[in-house]
């Protein structure tokens, strides 16, 4: 049995954000200054402080087509709010393989299925 292969328009796709559990400090920033990596993750941590989850998040993207999933995930988000993820370029990169990850669950899920071609 072949499967038509779902392209972007016949998806929906929704972002699931949670704050990251991985640590600020010393995971914010890498720039060899200390000061300014410091002054990074006291914004991130007040942030986080004030309830802002897009300080410092993991981002989970979700593919849907009927009652079938597909995801794609990344940590360590810091990011103003969900419009400044969803124009910050991994965005688009992340529906793609969120849709490549639900094609995959729909083709392992159909080569399970029996098919009998005279039915």
């Amino acid at each position: 049995m072949r499967i038509r292969t779902l392209n972007m328009q016949d998806v929906s796709f929704k972002l699931d954000v949670e704050q990251d559990d991985h640590e600020v400090r010393g995971n914010a920033m890498a720039s060899e200054d200390d000061a300014l990596d410091k002054e990074a993750e006291d914004e991130i941590l007040a942030r986080l402080n004030a309830g802002d989850v897009w300080a410092w998040a993991y981002v989970r993207v979700i593919a849907t087509y009927k009652n079938f999933k597909g995801s794609e995930g990344l940590g360590g988000c810091s990011y103003a709010n969900q419009h400044d993820f969803e124009h910050g370029g991994y965005y688009e990169q992340m529906r793609e393989d969120a849709l490549a990850d639900l094609n995959k669950t729909i083709g392992a899920i159909a080569s399970n299925i029996p098919w009998d071609e005279g039915a």
